[in-house]
């Protein structure tokens, strides 16, 4: 049944053809050959690009599926500059993380939703931290921000909390290793809703890095790429 994806990932397979990663509503993410892609006269060789909202349809019961329709429903998402790089960061986390054909309906909906941000003036890196919070909620790797991990009780505005990826806040320090926070700020970051509201200078840098502690545990020893772009 022909539903909507995005391109999360091409590269060359064999002589004329294509394997794409993709995003779809129903799928979640899938693998496919696009075959005869490469050729000039192919139609999908032009829509099948990152951004560019697609109807897709394909065949086969193993992992890498055959691609039997691409159309483009509109125009791709007018992605510029540190803009451009924000998607692919979004697409190689998704690309990375995503199993294939697992129940995506959530995430996909998320995809949309900061593309659709990404191309107005909101702020990149609030974008980003919202987007990474819904991959985190997929993985099921979600943690308090309120509460100590521990205990269960509230965590104290005048205290410090440390960061354990892999639980989340405490107030007593257990290794070496987790960095400690101002619990002001961690719980003002539970309370913020990042697609109405900005974060400030503070809140910028303690959520960026917890939120790379928190993707790390997933993403393993393996740098991402698309983080290379926004140092050139």
């Amino acid at each position: 049944m022909p539903q909507a994806a995005f391109v999360l990932h091409r590269r060359d397979y064999q002589e004329t053809s294509l394997l794409v990663d993709l995003i779809t509503e129903q799928e979640g993410r899938l693998r496919v050959i696009a075959k005869g892609a490469k050729r000039a006269k192919s139609s999908w060789r032009a829509i099948l690009q990152a951004f560019t909202p697609l109807t897709v349809d394909f065949v086969g019961r193993s992992d890498l599926k055959t691609l039997t329709l691409a159309e483009a429903t509109d125009v791709p998402f007018p992605l510029t500059s540190k803009r451009l790089y924000s998607g692919f960061y979004i697409n190689e986390l998704l690309q990375r993380l995503l199993p294939l054909e697992d129940d995506a309906s959530e995430i996909f909906c998320a995809y949309q939703l900061v593309l659709q941000q990404l191309s107005s003036q909101r702020d990149i890196e609030s974008l980003l931290r919202w987007f990474e919070w819904q991959l985190l909620r997929q993985l099921g790797a979600t943690f308090d921000w309120l509460h100590d991990a521990e205990s269960g009780q509230p965590l104290q505005p005048d205290g410090v909390s440390y960061f354990d990826p892999e639980s989340g806040f405490v107030q007593n320090q257990r290794n070496t290793w987790v960095t400690a926070w101002p619990s002001d700020i961690i719980m003002s970051l539970g309370q913020i809703d990042l697609l109405q509201d900005d974060l400030n200078p503070e809140q910028r840098k303690a959520c960026k890095l917890i939120m790379r502690e928190a993707l790390a545990i997933h993403l393993g020893n393996k740098p991402l790429r698309s983080r290379e772009l926004f140092r050139r």
